[in-house]
């Protein structure tokens, strides 16, 4: 059996019960080796592989799963942005047949909200701005469509030191947007969400704007930012996405 297994920033308090029982349970772990100090208290065999080896990894978990309990073991939630699909697609056409379930884990978005106050309060759109595997014009546009649908965005894998121009891509598009509609969206950035070293800042598009190469040396893979809409607004050092109740009820 194959567990796939999400196990939010990597901290035990965010581990769900499930996550915790399936880790404890299982014969084998499978993961990143960077995620093996999260994960290596369990006392359980490990097999880790570095950035780039995923279909490495999950072979190798599938292939055990025919005649082991394993959990492969994705950061945040494993169906986002996370090995569940590659799992699924490869036990597939490979022939594994493997019995597989996911384990739920809590992911970047939601914890990033909870630190920020209440960003994503009403509808929003997670967008990784990684070109890896996805054209940077499919992101940017996909960027392009959200901002007119007035989506609050959360922004997955912004910036890396090989990978600068989708950020300073998004960052374009944000500032057109906010000059075409006269408005200075909120934006909360926060750091090592959920681990050691945690840290956010609240500022706007217009001073990210102005101090680019200053928010470029902050932000990097382990950073998430939340881009408010129309509506959203700071109130006491906190980002709110209000959901109408005052307005509806004229409170």
């Amino acid at each position: 059996m194959l567990y796939i297994v999400g196990i939010g920033p990597g901290n035990e308090k965010y581990f769900t019960k499930e996550c915790y029982e399936t880790l404890k349970n299982v014969d084998l772990i499978v993961c990143y080796k960077g995620y093996e100090k999260y994960v290596k208290n369990f006392n359980k065999e490990i097999y880790t592989t570095g950035m780039k080896k995923e279909i490495e990894r999950v072979e190798y978990a599938l292939e055990n799963a025919k005649t082991k309990n394993v959990a492969l073991v994705s950061s945040g939630d494993a169906t986002i942005y996370g090995l569940a699909s590659l799992a699924y697609e490869i036990n597939y056409k490979k022939n594994y047949n493997v019995d597989i379930k996911v384990i739920s884990g809590i992911t970047a978005a939601t914890i990033c909200s909870s630190i920020l106050g209440a960003p994503l309060n009403h509808d929003f759109a997670v967008i990784s701005l990684s070109d890896l595997l996805t054209p940077l014009d499919t992101i940017l546009n996909r960027l392009k469509y959200a901002l007119l649908g007035d989506f609050i965005l959360c922004i997955y894998n912004p910036l890396s030191r090989s990978r600068r121009e989708p950020f300073l891509k998004f960052v374009d598009i944000l500032k057109d947007h906010c000059e075409s509609n006269n408005i200075n969206l909120p934006i909360g950035i926060v750091k090592n969400a959920g681990r050691e070293g945690e840290s956010y800042i609240i500022t706007n598009v217009g001073d990210i704007a102005n101090n680019l190469e200053d928010y470029m040396e902050r932000i990097d893979m382990n950073t998430t930012l939340i881009v408010g809409n129309s509506n959203t607004v700071v109130v006491d050092n906190r980002i709110i996405t209000p959901r109408g109740y005052l307005k509806k009820y004229l409170i």
